[in-house]
């Protein structure tokens, strides 16, 4: 990370690790700010965008946060149990319609058998 007079040079990763995103939503981030970018010389390394010093980076609320390890209310308990509902049904006709097609396979077999003579 070179640092400079004006700010610091940080690749979108490393931005977007003290920010709390992804390193795509820093290259937004970046392009929003206008902050300049300098472009690597060779394939594979990273581009690198000048942050100011004045800048302060405060991070962004991430999905660990407390609030989304609550336990589901009765509406998200009525979801989960009419999804879980739902997968049995699609479970169950899959399975008759695995029967049905090898059964018609069967037939179709045996009758194929008794053409050949």
């Amino acid at each position: 990370m070179a640092e400079s007079d004006e700010g610091r040079w940080l690749t979108y990763r490393e931005l977007g690790g003290e920010l709390g995103c992804t390193p795509n939503a820093a290259r937004m981030f970046a392009h929003r700010k206008k902050w300049p970018k300098r472009a690597a010389n060779r394939v594979g390394e990273p581009v690198r965008v000048m942050v100011p010093e004045n800048h302060i980076v405060r991070g962004r609320a991430m999905h660990s946060a407390p609030v989304f390890d609550a336990q589901p209310n009765g509406s998200e308990q009525a979801h989960e149990q009419a999804a879980q509902a739902f997968a049995q049904a699609i479970s169950a006709l899959t399975a008759l319609l695995n029967a049905a097609l090898r059964h018609e396979l069967e037939r179709l077999r045996a009758r194929r058998w008794w053409q050949r003579w």
